[in-house]
Formats: C-alpha cells, structure tokens, sequence
C-alpha cells in the first residue's frame, strides 16, 4: 500500500513513516495540505493520514481534493488535537473514515489502519439492501429482480447512498463525489437525481428504503418496514 502522511511535525511524520514501513508499506510526506494535493496530479495513494491543522490550508480542504482525485473508496484518517464530539462529528461528516486524537497512540492508531484495510479488502462486489441488488462490476441495479434502467449518474448517486443507509449526506458532499469532473453543476442537480431515483427504485417505502429530504442538511436513506 502506498500512504500519503499529511503532517506538519517532522518528528511525528517520521514515527508514522516507520510505523507504516515496519509493516511493508510505501510512505510519502507531505509537510503541508498545498505540496499533497500538488502531488494529486500526478500521483496516486491508497491511504491517507491528513492533521487537522496545516500551516497552510485546512485538512478539510485536503480532504475535499483526495475525494475529487481519488474517490470514496480510498480510506482517509485525520489526525487531530481537537477531541470534542463536535470536532468527531465534522471530521466524520466531511467524508474521513475515522480519526485519531492526539497525543497519538500509536498501538491503536495502527489497529485502526488495519482496520480500515480489512473493510477495503473485503468490500463485497455486489450489495443488496431492501429489494434492491447492485451489480457492482456490471453497474447494474436490479428492482424485486427486475432490471432499472439507470444514468450513469443515477447510478453512482444511489450506490453511495446504498453504502450510507441511516447517514445524512450533505449535497455538496454528494455533489463532490457524483459530479467532481462536471462544471457548473449545482446542489439543484442532486435534488433532481434523488427525486429520479426515489421514482424508479421506490425510495418512498416500496422497496423497504425511504430516501428523506433532512432540511437544511441533505439525505438520508433509511430502511423501513413494509406493511
């Protein structure tokens, strides 16, 4: 695995970067949020470990690249000094995978890793929720067993949702990931795409999904029991 260590601290970077050699991955470290995402357009990373606080930019704004570069699937841990519920809350909505308080404990920050890259290996190529199956490999999407014809987009956008059952997902957050690549596209976008496919995957109970508005926030997809 190749590991971008976002962090200011050479002294901290450096025990991260030994800790992840040890166990036979490649490390890169970036002194600050602008060097990695410079690094972004001309290379790739499995894993990232990203401090909160850069002396440049925001970790947040980091983030927000590695998902417009890299996806969703690329795991992301932040390390922080911030350890209020708050904090927890934010960092998790904003799209990282988990998070480490600092001072870091470097037996559970290892666990977590491992963690995460067991959850990666073993993501299932298939996913069935409710009455619906998604085809991972041959992005199709299967109705009580009945193929729905999908746009590309529909697709994506239901497959993220599908991941995230019970999570609110804020627009800009679902926007970034569906539509990263498309200019002037706005949250309208995502209004009209969750009301097409609220239609066509019965996201108003049918299929045993509800797909909710959460005002002022974004989505949420629920399971719900049919009657």
């Amino acid at each position: 695995m190749n590991f971008a260590v976002v962090e200011d601290s050479r002294s901290q970077a450096e025990v991260l970067k030994a800790l992840l050699k040890s166990e036979g991955h490649q490390v890169d470290v970036f002194a600050d949020g602008n060097s990695c995402i410079d690094a972004l357009k001309s290379r790739s990373f499995d894993f990232f470990i990203i401090d909160w606080t850069l002396p440049d930019i925001g970790g947040d704004e980091v983030l927000k690249h590695v998902r417009e570069k890299c996806g969703w699937d690329v795991p992301v841990i932040f390390c922080t000094g911030r350890t209020d519920e708050e904090a927890a809350a934010d960092i998790l909505r904003l799209g990282a995978d988990d998070y480490i308080p600092k001072p870091i404990r470097y037996m559970e920050f290892m666990a977590r890793i491992h963690v995460l890259l067991r959850r990666r290996q073993v993501r299932p190529e298939n996913l069935q929720v409710g009455s619906i199956e998604i085809d991972m490999e041959g992005r199709r999407i299967k109705l009580v067993g009945s193929e729905v014809e999908l746009t590309q987009r529909e697709f994506e956008l239901a497959v993220i949702l599908l991941q995230n059952i019970g999570r609110v997902l804020s627009r800009d957050e679902l926007l970034t990931s569906v539509w990263a690549r498309d200019a002037g596209v706005d949250t309208r976008t995502v209004d009209t795409h969750a009301s097409r496919l609220r239609k066509k995957l019965g996201l108003a109970g049918e299929s045993g999904l509800m797909l909710s508005s959460v005002y002022g926030q974004g989505y949420r997809l629920d399971t719900v029991q049919q009657g």
